[in-house]
């Protein structure tokens, strides 16, 4: 069952059971330029494994004006710089504290899923794509309870340089990550700095890397996703 939800912090497209029984939820984040429709995709598969899960896909807080929504400000990103280390280290340094400045407004926006779906935060799990991918692991973390899991893909590292201390991490749910190793907008590197920070901050953390993956998820990933989500939420 599809529904369009507007009364939330952020309009949701959310796919709910059929039977109307849930006992889990969902958070899946899209990436930049696109909608929570696209991850609702995602939602119409994963259903299969979890049908008594509820999915929620939010549209990201701001519109850009070729269409699509954006997290956190990307106007600076520079595809052609990206895997100068000097550089790409630098603006993803830059990322972190924008990611930051949404939290309260992510904050809230989970808290209206769990009581939407009527579950708590163990049986609430987050995901998301790129910079879906580094919001959904920020606010797993930073949340005042503990959720289910956190899952990055091809996602926006969580740099200590940029102001990620540990400090800051307010629960520890398992994490996965699953990263292309041809990623061309996020390269593999931002996978292997985002996991060591994770890890030095005491989280436990699955990391995935795919052959020939570029920046999307292919069957690989997705499964992934789906066997972390499985794992999690049928604890």
């Amino acid at each position: 069952m599809k529904q369009i939800l507007t009364d939330f912090p952020l309009t949701t497209y959310a796919v709910l059971p059929d039977d109307g029984k849930i006992d889990g939820a969902a958070v899946i984040l899209h990436g930049y330029g696109s909608d929570g429709r696209d991850m609702a995709g995602l939602a119409d598969v994963l259903k299969d494994i979890l049908p008594h899960a509820a999915f929620y896909c939010p549209n990201a807080p701001e519109a850009l004006p070729f269409g699509g929504f954006e997290w956190f400000a990307f106007d600076d990103y520079d595809q052609s710089r990206i895997f100068d280390e000097q550089w790409g280290l630098a603006f993803l340094n830059k990322l972190t504290p924008r990611i930051e400045e949404i939290m309260p407004v992510m904050h809230a926006y989970l808290a209206a899923v769990m009581k939407h779906a009527g579950v708590k935060a163990e049986k609430t799990a987050l995901a998301g794509f790129s910079q879906g991918g580094g919001t959904a692991l920020m606010t797993a973390l930073t949340y005042p309870e503990q959720v289910a899991c956190a899952v990055g893909m091809s996602a926006v590292p969580l740099m200590t340089d940029g102001g990620f201390t540990p400090d800051k991490i307010k629960s520890k749910p398992p994490v996965t990550l699953v990263h292309g190793d041809a990623d061309n907008v996020l390269p593999l590197r931002a996978f292997e700095i985002g996991k060591a920070n994770l890890e030095a901050a005491g989280i436990k953390v699955d990391g995935f890397v795919v052959p020939d993956l570029m920046h999307g998820i292919d069957q690989t990933a997705l499964t992934v996703l789906a066997n972390a989500l499985f794992k999690a939420l049928k604890k």
